[in-house]
């Protein structure tokens, strides 16, 4: 059967499957007891909602008669065409006519076919469902045991005896976020000699017992401290996600572009070629009116030469990134796709290099309170804290208080009728204080140099990133001032290869200077593309980095006006927060 869930209730799923109920977050000594919050609820703090699918569901291969536009060559083998649907366009699988394909219809194969993004979702699943199973001690979940076992024993020379036991026991317990313990339980017990109903004995007893620490362990959540950093940190593991998905989605991309920029480079050399057989030609004739040294013919020559190699090396290269790209994508190596060239390089082109929408001081601040890593680091540091409490806490004597009743059957034959009356109560207190403390002491010495240097390597992270930052913000300014010295670097190349052919011909220049002027617009075409690419995906990443993209239901990225911060989470659930926040 096939689940389609939706984001907003992944962990709320994952706890129904492992058969518990949103988990209450109390680690602060602040947060009242009937604070309750299930990961579904964090991620419904995002700001789109997408579909979220467990079961891999990959586009389908299907097979169609003829495929639609395409002409067959005669030596083609009749029959269906084994093709993969994509909306209106069908992807022909081994040989065909390529099915041209934008950056979008990429992305929408990327989140339907990538081995690499469902295996991401699994392992999000995977840990929802391990939370909700360290769930279970922190509610009141039923266990039981059956047992049975029949003996017969032989003594020689008196003869033998049978026996059979069985028992059945139902329990109930939970913990409490005190450190306390609750449990009621059931059990019945039957004991026969095989001889018939009169020797046959059934009893049944019910017990319930409690224990609470009063000194160690008490009181301040230390016992629901473990599970507090499981929930925890699986909030932030589904945070991580939905950034992962950004981040993902616009690697895609960036790889589609540099498809795109590789088939630019391929373009420009062709032309390349066809402006250096000119320029052989052209030279051919000089030479032959003496006019230019057989030198200058073969270097011309050998330039051609030179080009068409290249322009092999291209095209192979292209074709390996092109199949590198099919199976990032999730697509089988024999799909028959090709990259929109030269739409994609016009679009861009006419676009230009986009401004980032927040100045360098600003983006230092937003990475500060959207990247998970930064959560993830100062929740280091808070647990470090932390510790320094639970090292201190075991000081503290061990002092416990065990209440306990229990009720016994009425009798072998009314063992469903419980004696009330006849009851049994306990009561127990339990001193325990250790005399040698250096264990403990070292212990506690230890977690206050854990916790400074969790502090040390936050403040260190910090600057860090805000390091990152400012040098992606300086590639981003770089890339563009690049991209508006190249626009005038190719006119000039231009004009440059327009003259030099122009004197060659008319013997005013050598060939060598024509072919230095091919070359040079060559390279300035080359680095045009290069540096609008280049803006373009460290822009593209820029913004992932920043979490200002978001991934609609179809796959498609788009830009955020503001960031999805974690400082929502924060809000709205303090506990998350690092300790003195």
């Amino acid at each position: 059967m096939k689940h389609r869930l939706h984001v907003l209730v992944l962990a709320a799923a994952a706890c129904w499957l492992g058969g518990c109920t949103p988990a209450q977050y109390a680690r602060q000594a602040d947060v009242t007891a009937d604070a309750t919050i299930s990961a579904g609820q964090m991620i419904a703090l995002g700001a789109r909602q997408r579909p979220f699918e467990v079961i891999y569901d990959p586009l389908p291969v299907t097979e169609v008669a003829t495929m639609p536009g395409a002409t067959q060559p005669a030596s083609a083998p009749s029959g269906p065409v084994r093709v993969i649907r994509l909306g209106e366009k069908l992807i022909p699988i081994g040989a065909g006519q390529p099915q041209k394909l934008t950056a979008e219809d990429c992305l929408q194969i990327a989140f339907r076919n990538s081995r690499s993004f469902q295996a991401r979702k699994e392992q999000l699943f995977t840990d929802a469902l391990a939370l909700a199973n360290s769930r279970r001690d922190w509610i009141a979940h039923p266990s039981g045991s059956l047992e049975a076992d029949a003996t017969r024993t032989v003594v020689q020379g008196q003869g033998d005896t049978n026996s059979a036991n069985a028992a059945a026991i139902l329990s109930l317990s939970r913990r409490l976020r005190d450190g306390g313990l609750l449990s009621l339980a059931a059990g019945v017990n039957l004991a026969s000699d095989l001889l018939g109903s009169r020797s046959t004995a059934i009893d049944s007893l019910l017990t319930a017992n409690f224990t609470q620490p009063l000194l160690r362990g008490a009181w301040r959540g230390l016992a629901y401290e473990p599970q507090y950093r499981l929930e925890r940190n699986f909030v932030y593991s589904v945070y991580d996600y939905e950034r992962f998905t950004q981040t993902f989605a616009a690697d895609a991309v960036n790889r589609y572009y540099a498809l795109v920029q590789s088939r630019d480079q391929i373009k420009n050399q062709r032309d390349n070629i066809a402006r250096l057989e000119q320029t052989v030609r052209t030279t051919e004739v000089l030479f032959k009116g003496e006019v230019v040294s057989r030198i200058e013919l073969d270097q011309a020559e050998s330039n051609l030469l030179d080009a068409k190699v290249v322009l092999e090396d291209q095209t192979r290269g292209y074709a390996q990134e092109l199949d590198s790209f099919k199976i990032s994508l999730g697509l089988p190596v024999s799909a028959s796709i090709e990259v929109d060239y030269p739409g994609a390089l016009e679009a861009m082109s006419e676009l230009g290099p986009q401004e980032v929408p927040v100045t360098e001081s600003d983006a230092i601040v937003v990475a500060m309170s959207t990247r998970p890593d930064v959560l993830t680091q100062s929740a280091q540091v808070r647990d470090a804290l932390r510790d320094v409490e639970i090292a201190a806490d075991q000081f503290n004597p061990q002092l416990d208080v065990v209440l306990g009743v229990s009720v016994p059957s009425q009798g072998p034959r009314d063992f469903w009728d419980a004696r009330f009356d006849r009851h049994t109560r306990l009561a127990n207190a339990k001193f325990q204080y250790d005399l040698d403390q250096t264990d403990h002491r070292d212990a506690y010495r230890v977690s206050l140099l854990a916790a400074a240097s969790a502090r040390r390597n936050y403040d260190e992270f910090i600057d860090t990133v805000q390091l990152d930052v400012r040098r992606a913000y300086r590639q981003l300014h770089q890339s563009r001032v690049t991209y508006e010295l190249q626009e005038r670097n190719v006119q000039i190349a231009q004009r440059r290869s327009r003259l030099a052919n122009l004197q060659l011909k008319e013997g005013l220049a050598a060939a060598r200077d024509a072919l230095e002027a091919e070359e040079s617009l060559r390279t300035a075409r080359n680095s045009l593309s290069g540096a609008l690419v280049s803006y373009y995906s460290t822009r593209l990443a820029f913004l992932a980095k920043l979490g200002m993209l978001w991934v609609d239901e179809k796959g498609l990225l788009h830009e955020r006006t503001e960031p999805f911060d974690f400082a929502r989470i924060q809000r709205q659930y303090p506990q998350t927060a690092p300790a003195g926040q």
